[in-house]
């Protein structure tokens, strides 16, 4: 071995060790300030954000060094949140790997030494903020900021855009980008626009050295809430819990007609309630879900598509909701117990109609499995153990009504306690078990906050840009135009804020959607009477579905990817699986009792408004579960959900379900009677 390869191993090896070791000590000490409480929040999350920001950059570095960047299975979560607009019909995972000795190289170490030093540039940053903490919380905003102080701040921010644009490409970073470019064009803009603009000083100041803007409100959040929750799903994988989800799906598969299908569902719903990505949720479980749909005999655009619309869906389930659901109860100061409580019933239906459609789907070309009758209950018992951490996060967090950091805490020590005690019963009692153990429970440590890194760039990111958009009054100037255009028309201003949201969402992992949505379109909703909560929620779902709208539709590209499917075709079928989640929102502000629960009017506008999703669903597929419907049937059954979904009387809606139950009735009852069945697959 010559001298420069030696040196160049030996310069791997410390690189790998010391982000292992960044990565093991950032979840040990997000455990111990979730036990401790040492000091203020503020100084945590800056903390947080040096050795966050540094432990991305380090990664970076490292697959920088490897020249492996996006080229199999274990990196396309991180392809996936790299795709860009420009490069959603090709992804990044097409772009082939540095050479070793070509100019690829070059370019691949030159960026690798410019991660190294933004890594270093975050721990300084950091460092300036925790010497001078007490002088820039308390004394600088009344005798004034110092030059270095005001540099520090430019530096931060930089270093959140450029972290931001690494992880989950171009959209959001030009977000940030405008944003302070309107804040300092304030002056020079037309009409409603301008502003008495920021100078760059008041940008340092207000986007970071202020300890405002990258560490306002959503930082805190996430580096509390949200990263226990996510180093928990790290820690999850780690000691096995998706290789079980996925075992156990497929175990479960040989018994449905549906096949895989129905288990590729249900398992993007559990892991994309977690990840902050509706395209990573459909890289990370796509991987394993579209294979196994496609050796099932399901179309590959079909494939794509359902794996695509589970995947986004995710993001709306509870109790993490892709991360926003801890955003969302700091904004509304609601206990997070309601906002899981708001956020079930549309969750359920939205799935309720995923579920249904895709069985419709199935059904209706043929693409079935046969029962083997071959399950074995041993491949579900043998995940048992993992019953015990989600019983004590649901007592924590319903029962006990803890904080998520709190209840995030518990579940991790009873999750590695409990690998210890199974461990040790099944392997027995050794030092070998005690090992083995310890190494996967240090593994789950690093691979948490590894995936954890890439969001604290983001929320420093939507940090800044809610400043600057607060401080130049532009947020509310959008709000109130946006009632104006619409005339104060309640369903056209519903209609408008679906339109923004969507356009808003384009691109955005969870939390940047959300906020962005949040920010600059749920006060014209409220302002026309629609409740907090509904209104969160109905910009929330639209932002998320806006990963299955074309021509962008950021899921519907990885997963046509991964299927190597067409992308319109792909996105076309994904419109038709998820039509009915364009219109569950607006049910939400007709039945609101489906947010804020009461009896009896929550189970009985669940019933009503999910015999609509059934009528819906029949619409948007063309078949009922048995045969394919005539066009004329179809527009009765739209016309039919509309009056279930949104119809003001309850009376009313009880008769369109009446209609719609008998209708479905007499079709079965004529299809029965039918010879003429007609060819499917087409």
């Amino acid at each position: 071995m010559s001298v420069t390869t030696e040196r160049r191993f030996d310069g791997d090896r410390i690189l790998r060790g010391t982000a292992s070791l960044l990565a093991i000590s950032l979840t040990a000490y997000t455990l111990y300030y979730a036990y401790d409480l040492p000091f203020v929040q503020l100084r945590h999350s800056n903390v947080f954000l040096g050795a966050g920001v540094a432990l991305f950059y380090l990664t970076e570095a490292l697959k920088r060094r490897d020249g492996a960047e996006g080229t199999d299975a274990d990196d396309r979560t991180d392809a996936a949140m790299r795709i860009d607009a420009d490069e959603r019909s090709t992804g990044v995972a097409d772009r082939p790997a540095a050479s070793s000795d070509g100019p690829g190289r070059s370019i691949a170490s030159i960026d690798g030494i410019v991660c190294l030093l933004s890594a270093v540039a975050a721990i300084g940053v950091a460092a300036y903020v925790e010497v001078n903490f007490q002088r820039l919380q308390s004394e600088a905003p009344v005798i004034g900021f110092s030059d270095l102080d005001f540099l520090v701040g430019a530096v931060i921010v930089v270093l959140v855009a450029d972290a931001t644009r690494r992880a989950y490409g171009a959209a959001i970073t030009g977000v940030v980008l405008a944003a302070i470019l309107y804040a300092m064009a304030g002056p020079w803009l037309p009409g409603f626009l301008g502003h008495t603009g920021m100078g760059w000083t008041d940008v340092a100041r207000y986007g970071a050295i202020g300890l405002t803007g990258t560490y306002g409100f959503v930082l805190g959040v996430g580096t509390t809430w949200v990263a226990v929750f996510i180093m928990f799903a790290g820690l999850a994988k780690s000691y096995g819990a998706l290789d079980y989800v996925l075992d156990a799906g497929s175990e479960v598969g040989t018994e449905l007609r549906s096949g895989v299908v129905q288990v590729a569902v249900i398992a993007s719903m559990a892991m994309g309630s977690i990840t902050g990505s509706a395209a990573a949720n459909t890289a990370t479980t796509g991987s394993f879900t579209i294979p196994m749909m496609q050796r099932q005999g399901v179309r590959d655009d079909f494939a794509a598509a359902i794996e695509s619309v589970a995947s986004s869906g995710g993001q709306m389930m509870p109790p993490v909701m892709g991360v926003a659901a801890f955003l969302m109860a700091d904004m509304l100061q609601v206990p997070y117990v309601d906002v899981i409580k708001a956020g079930l019933l549309p969750a359920l239906l939205f799935y309720f109609s995923v579920g249904l459609a895709v069985q419709f789907v199935v059904l209706k070309f043929g693409w079935t499995a046969e029962r083997t009758g071959t399950f074995d209950a041993r491949v579900l018992r043998r995940g048992v153990h993992f019953a015990v951490p989600l019983a004590v996060l649901v007592y924590t967090l319903v029962v006990v009504q803890l904080t998520p950091l709190s209840a995030g805490l518990y579940t991790m020590a009873a999750m590695v306690a409990t690998m210890y005690v199974r461990n040790l019963y099944v392997d027995g009692l050794s030092i070998g078990t005690l090992r083995d153990t310890t190494a996967q429970t240090l593994d789950g440590f690093r691979e948490g906050a590894v995936e954890m890194a890439p969001l604290v760039g983001v929320l420093a990111a939507m940090g800044i840009i809610i400043s600057m958009l607060t401080q130049t009054g532009l947020a509310q100037k959008i709000s109130l135009r946006m009632v104006a255009l619409t005339g104060g028309v309640l369903v056209a201003v519903l209609v408008m804020a679906m339109l923004l949201s969507i356009l808003f969402g384009l691109g955005m992992p969870t939390p940047a959607a959300y906020i962005l949505v949040v920010i600059l379109v749920a006060p014209g909703l409220i302002e026309v009477g629609v409740a907090d909560i509904v209104a969160h929620l109905f910009v929330f779902y639209f932002a998320m579905l806006s990963a299955i709208t074309p021509p962008v539709a950021v899921a519907v590209a990885v997963g046509s990817r991964i299927a190597d499917a067409n992308f319109m075709r792909t996105g076309k079928q994904a419109m038709r699986i998820g039509a009915p989640g364009f219109l569950i929102p607006f049910a939400l502000v007709a039945n609101p009792a489906l947010v804020s629960w009461s009896l009896p009017a929550t189970p009985v506008a669940a019933l009503v408004v999910s015999v609509g999703v059934v009528a819906l669903v029949a619409a948007a597929t063309g078949y009922d579960g048995r045969n394919d419907l005539a066009p004329s049937f179809r527009v009765g059954y739209l016309a039919l959900a509309a009056v279930a979904l949104f119809a003001p009387v309850l009376a009313v809606q009880a008769g369109a379900v009446a209609v719609i139950l008998a209708g479905l009735g007499l079709v079965h009852l004529a299809g029965d009677r039918r010879s003429d069945v007609p060819t499917r697959g087409q």
